[in-house]
């Protein structure tokens, strides 16, 4: 699997999980959600970029690599 092909499975994924914490958030309405959700949720989002970021440098590098060994 190529490093963007990784990437895009990796955003879907954040973006499904997304939906699905909204729909669950729909019915967990209390303190202990709301706890739930700052303590494990706000966080990926921030994790998921810094990978998507990760992997668009190391895409680079990878392709950078390859030309020199041309």
């Amino acid at each position: 699997m190529s490093m963007s092909g990784g990437q895009g499975m990796l955003l879907d994924a954040s973006k499904q999980f997304v939906r699905d914490w909204s729909r669950l958030h729909e019915s967990w309405t209390d303190q202990n959600a709301e706890a739930f959700e700052k303590r494990y949720i706000a966080p990926i989002e921030g994790h998921v970029r810094r990978a998507a970021e990760a992997m668009d440098r190391l895409g680079e590098i990878a392709a950078a690599a390859r030309r020199a060994c041309e």
